[in-house]
């Protein structure tokens, strides 16, 4: 579940689209539009990006 950081509200993973451009990883949230910023934090079991919130990656 990924949460916007500007409205605070929760929204599942199949609910928003993670997007890339020039700057990363990205969604934009369907209440605000505001874009929450995405890290990868490696390839899931299946080789593709496996995304977490930026405050919620493992360092």
């Amino acid at each position: 579940m990924w949460t916007c950081r500007n409205c605070n509200v929760s929204f599942d993973f199949d609910r928003v689209e993670p997007e890339l451009d020039g700057q990363g990883f990205f969604f934009l949230c369907p209440a605000c539009d505001y874009r929450n910023k995405l890290v990868d934090s490696g390839p899931d079991a299946t080789g593709r990006p496996k995304l977490v919130q930026s405050d919620d990656a493992v360092s």
